[in-house]
């Protein structure tokens, strides 16, 4: 049967609708949805304003979608494709086989006849129209996911933006929650020169119709996507190298490049599930295997920036891509999450390892008609994206145990919940939220403070030239410098060695590149951040013990201000200052490597953190090797009292003390065989300071640009008032259990 003589359109094709002259065809594609069809096929086939035609396309869905879009279409207006079939590659075929309707399929395009059935007259007034009295047919081609439903009134608002704007080519929804109705996901989207991908909204964000004005954005979603057909086919649809995510980003881009414009119709609104983004259900449509939403997404994110910036910001757009990556990289390590470091480096690598296909698509989208100038407006103005990921950075770091987990979508700040009722939907507004948020999560505003004492307290060592002196040797001219010093076969030290550098080198080398190869920049940041990290890490390190955050915070400021490591700054030591920060993470790792937290489910510890542990003790021996034989005493010392389990604890122990040793090597051996180095640190050797007991009991360390006004002094005379505040406000640590925390601490 043909498209063009389906019931359906025949019927539609009946009476006029509204905006008459813009034919459309509704695009559904289903991949394993039968959980949102009902909803998504209802909001499609009850639409206030009719489509002309519609066709779907199943990608070999496991589920009963097959069976429903039949019912709900017809069989023979549902296409079935591979399972491994892209977004993209689904519409195209969809397209194609819907054809296009013209004023022969739908009568009331073309003037009327002029015979009148009822009068059995003629009317002479009708041949008085043109031809086609509703102007020239514009086709469009409304796609639709399988996990969202438009509003009654959507296609209508859709039609009325493109019919009041001739020159847009895409017109896109607003995008609210799934379960959370008003919860706003997108009104309008575009995508950072890092690859994130950016709608400008907050987290959580509200529809209270702060968004609701027509406005031209760089992307809308391609759920509820409405583009005229023959732009579509101008740019041979969406990019098949793009299977599901960031097409529509791609795709938009390319529009406005060809001199259309794209805009976001806030009237109309459609809910949308995020059912891949959200893993509620397989991406099968990359490889052979299911991938991770996250990888897919880095990918596209990768090739939508490479294909579409121009060629002179192409150098600056992958330099930031490459460091950016591994800046998240090494972000999701230090938060445990290794399955999102391996889908953010693996995203990029897989994008970056085919340039063929990166200028193949350049290639194809020719000289634009739009300069980049022009569309510089659509994207996020400068310092936007840094500025929300250092408050999705501190809210991560500032939530503890009794919050909600800071759920994750593709949008960056809006995030949904999950199902929710009316009830979710009102702001509180309190006189003192922001302050009792800054008590509820103080890890942000801890190291903020502690940051601004160490840049005041070091401001002379920003930008004053060289840094060297006390027991900091004079840096190497560049980050290449540092790695021809740790892999060359002569140190040229005293009258020159051929023993093998210190990997501190190989550290400092790699940070020196991040930083553009300034080792200066590199040095004055680990010696001025030493005090805010050392805080911020005992404060993290010090959750199992003590449950009042408050109080971790005043116990993370006092060791933030010990005389150890504000002498370590004063004096350029730099192995003290960086093991100040690694301290508290390796007694933690420590604890939970070998089972000592004594909460429940500690058991025998997990080889996770064995390892976690075994990777923080070889950073810091690198810098300190007296750490490793303390380290090994005391990991004997547990396996001698639990000799009856040394079959779990002696290769824990094996370990911990051997893989150090493997991963420093050679250096590693010069330490065995003269045993003394053990007690050195990286740097020159330091004379004694000058502290006095009145001094280290207000923390000041003595010393060469110690100053003499003791900072820290009022966190020690305000410990007794931590600790005696009543349990209205904070949880007090009872003495019995804080002397049994104190003794498993020791034990580490």
């Amino acid at each position: 049967m043909s498209p063009h003589s389906h019931p359906a359109a025949l019927h539609q094709a009946a009476a006029a609708p509204a905006f008459p002259r813009h034919v459309v065809t509704a695009v559904l594609v289903a991949h394993d949805g039968a959980r949102w069809l009902p909803q998504a096929l209802g909001g499609l086939l009850n639409q206030e304003r009719p489509v002309q035609n519609h066709i779907a396309a199943d990608t070999g869905s496991a589920d009963d979608s097959a069976r429903l879009l039949g019912e709900a279409l017809g069989d023979d207006r549902v296409l079935h494709l591979a399972r491994r079939t892209g977004f993209g590659a689904a519409v195209d075929e969809a397209v194609r086989t819907a054809g296009t309707l013209t004023p022969d399929d739908l009568p009331y395009l073309k003037r009327p006849s002029g015979w009148d059935p009822v009068s059995r007259t003629w009317q002479d007034d009708a041949y008085d129209l043109p031809e086609l009295p509703h102007g020239e047919p514009v086709q469009w081609l409304w796609l639709l996911h399988d996990d969202c439903a438009p509003e009654p009134d959507a296609l209508t608002e859709l039609l009325r933006v493109a019919d009041d704007n001739e020159d847009a080519a895409v017109v896109g929804p607003k995008l609210r929650g799934w379960y959370d109705k008003k919860q706003l996901l997108e009104a309008g989207v575009t995508i950072a020169r890092s690859g994130r991908r950016w709608t400008g909204l907050d987290r959580r964000e509200q529809d209270q119709g702060q968004h609701d004005q027509v406005r031209a954005v760089l992307s809308v979603s391609s759920a509820g996507m409405l583009i005229r057909r023959d732009v579509y086919d101008a740019l041979g649809g969406f990019d098949r190298r793009l299977p599901l995510m960031r097409d529509d980003v791609d795709l938009c881009w390319r529009v406005h490049q060809a001199g259309h414009s794209v805009l976001v119709a806030p009237d109309a609104v459609l809910r949308h599930a995020e059912a891949a983004a959200r893993e509620r259900r397989t991406v099968d449509c990359v490889g052979r295997t299911p991938a991770s939403p996250h990888r897919v997404d880095k990918a596209g994110a990768a090739y939508t920036l490479l294909t579409g910036v121009s060629a002179a910001a192409l150098p600056y757009v992958l330099l930031r891509l490459v460091l950016g990556t591994l800046l998240r990289t090494l972000g999701y390590l230090l938060g445990k999450a290794p399955g999102q470091a391996v889908d953010e480096f693996t995203g990029l690598l897989a994008t970056l390892l085919r340039p063929g296909r990166i200028l193949a698509a350049r290639r194809r989208r020719g000289r634009p008609v739009a300069s980049p100038r022009d569309l510089r407006g659509y994207f996020p103005p400068p310092g936007a994206t840094v500025r929300a990921g250092l408050e999705q950075l501190a809210t991560h770091l500032g939530s503890g145990r009794d919050t909600e987990p800071a759920a994750t979508g593709r949008h960056g700040g809006a995030v949904e919940s999950g199902p929710g009722g009316e009830d979710a939907d009102y702001l509180e507004v309190e006189q003192f939220a922001r302050l009792k948020r800054i008590a509820r999560r103080p890890a942000p505003v801890l190291f903020a403070l502690l940051l601004l004492v160490s840049v005041v307290a070091c401001r002379a060592l920003i930008g004053g030239g060289s840094l060297m002196g006390g027991a900091l040797l004079p840096a190497p001219g560049s980050g290449p410098d540092l790695w021809r010093a740790y892999t060359g076969g002569w140190q040229p030290v005293a009258a020159g060695t051929t023993a093998g550098a210190p990997p501190y080198l190989a550290v400092l080398g790699a940070l020196a590149t991040l930083l553009f190869g300034s080792t200066g920049t590199a040095l004055t940041l680990l010696l001025v951040c030493s005090v805010p990290l050392a805080g911020l890490t005992a404060y993290f390190a010090s959750r199992p013990l003590v449950d009042s955050r408050l109080l971790r915070a005043w116990a993370a400021v006092a060791y933030a201000f010990l005389p150890a490591v504000t002498a370590a700054l004063a004096g350029g030591r730099l192995g003290t200052a960086v093991l100040a920060v690694l301290l508290p993470l390796i007694a933690r790792s420590a604890v939970a490597a070998y089972g000592l937290g004594g909460g429940p489910g500690a058991g025998r510890g997990s080889w996770r953190a064995v390892w976690t542990y075994t990777l923080l003790l070889t950073l810091a021996t690198a810098f300190t090797p007296v750490v490793w034989p303390l380290a090994l005493v005391l990991g004997a010392t547990l396996a001698v009292a639990r000799r009856a389990q040394w079959k779990t604890y002696a290769p824990r122990l094996l370990a911990t003390a051997a893989t150090p040793l493997l991963l420093l090597a050679p250096w590693s051996a010069g330490l065995l065989t003269h045993p003394g180095r053990f007690l050195d640190e990286a740097g020159l050797p330091y004379g004694t300071g000058s502290a006095t007991a009145l001094g280290l009991l207000a923390g000041s360390p003595g010393g060469p640009r110690a100053g003499s006004l003791p900072l820290p002094a009022g966190a020690v005379l305000a410990a007794p008032r931590a600790l005696l505040r009543p349990p209205l406000f904070y949880t007090s640590v009872a003495p019995a259990q804080l002397m049994r925390e104190v003794h498993r601490v020791s034990l580490v």
